[in-house]
């Protein structure tokens, strides 16, 4: 993190009055966390904010993100400074992705290797387990006091994108960070459940029906399943709260990459990808157009489920070597 560029950032802030911050579409964890974290820091400072995300927030996270703050369509309103939040790339912006072009000076802060540096300051780290870390190292040095909810948000962007505390990315430095955290006031036990442990009986019928279709290939060491529009239909759910396939996929012994696709639309798929050993599935998704990390990564195909599939396992038989 080059300290120049976080001088930079609080320098622009200051001289900035409309402020817009956004987060890649179909939100997860650390993307609704560090967009409500910084909104939460800069709000105090009697700036005018808009808050960008294209995509429904996720049943789990909904009680977090105050109610009528994120704007449902851009307008072609013009901004002194775009923050972009845990997003490699200005496509992934989706809807809004045509306020980059209507603000004067741009602010990245990310932890994807794929990010493509496409803003003004870019501060890209991705040996940080999370955005929200990042973030969180970025605001303790402007000097002032974090209160106990941009605390709360930072925990819950850290938590979810480490898999609570599990995967490689978790640093010594992370859990310090965590405990930081905790000592400003943060209930882990009731975000833990808020979380986690909360799902309607209609989402987990959904969970169910997609990995209900698990199929495995390559001796069993690439799994994959689908979420399919009528799934989300016959369980009234959105896209977004059915959650964790790929991590269940995962968790089977013989798997070495996990894949679950997303049905858009017709020809809309959404990929997302998981790797438990060598396999680095970020050098698979920028092929597609996408990226993330060794370990998870995801892109489009402007195709059908079926036909995805079908890309999907043809690309996976040159990394089994079959």
């Amino acid at each position: 993190m080059n300290p120049n560029d976080v001088k930079e950032v609080f320098n622009l802030i200051n001289i900035s009055q409309e402020i817009c911050i956004a987060g890649h579409k179909s939100p997860d964890g650390d993307c609704i966390g560090s967009v409500m974290a910084l909104y939460e820091f800069l709000k105090p400072l009697n700036k005018n904010l808009t808050v960008c995300v294209d995509g429904a927030i996720p049943f789990n996270y909904r009680q977090f993100v105050r109610q009528g703050i994120i704007a449902d369509k851009y307008d072609n309103r013009e901004f002194d400074l775009l923050f972009i939040l845990d997003c490699s790339d200005a496509e992934r912006l989706g809807k809004f992705k045509d306020v980059l072009k209507n603000t004067k000076k741009s602010v990245c802060i990310d932890h994807h290797k794929t990010n493509e540096s496409y803003a003004t300051i870019n501060i890209i780290e991705p040996t940080m387990s999370s955005t929200g870390e990042l973030l969180y190292d970025i605001l303790k040095t402007s000097g002032g006091k974090l209160t106990k909810q941009i605390a709360e948000y930072i925990y819950i962007a850290i938590l979810t994108d480490t898999g609570r505390f599990s995967y490689s990315s978790t640093s010594s430095a992370t859990h310090r960070k965590a405990a930081e955290l905790i000592e400003l006031g943060v209930n882990v036990a009731e975000i833990d459940n808020t979380v986690y442990n909360s799902k309607p009986s209609n989402v987990v019928r959904a969970f169910i029906e997609s990995i209900g279709g698990i199929e495995l290939y390559f001796c069993n060491k690439f799994g994959v399943a689908s979420v399919t529009r009528d799934i989300l239909e016959r369980n009234n759910v959105e896209m977004g709260d059915v959650d964790g396939v790929v991590e269940f996929i995962r968790e089977i012994k013989e798997v070495e990459v996990s894949c679950v696709l997303k049905e858009y639309g017709e020809k809309n798929t959404k990929i997302s990808l998981r790797s438990k050993n060598d396999i680095d599935v970020s050098a698979v998704s920028v092929k597609f157009g996408g990226g993330g990390h060794a370990k998870a990564a995801g892109f489009e195909i402007e195709d059908t489920v079926e036909n995805a599939k079908k890309i999907l396992i043809e690309t996976f038989k040159e990394q089994f070597g079959e």
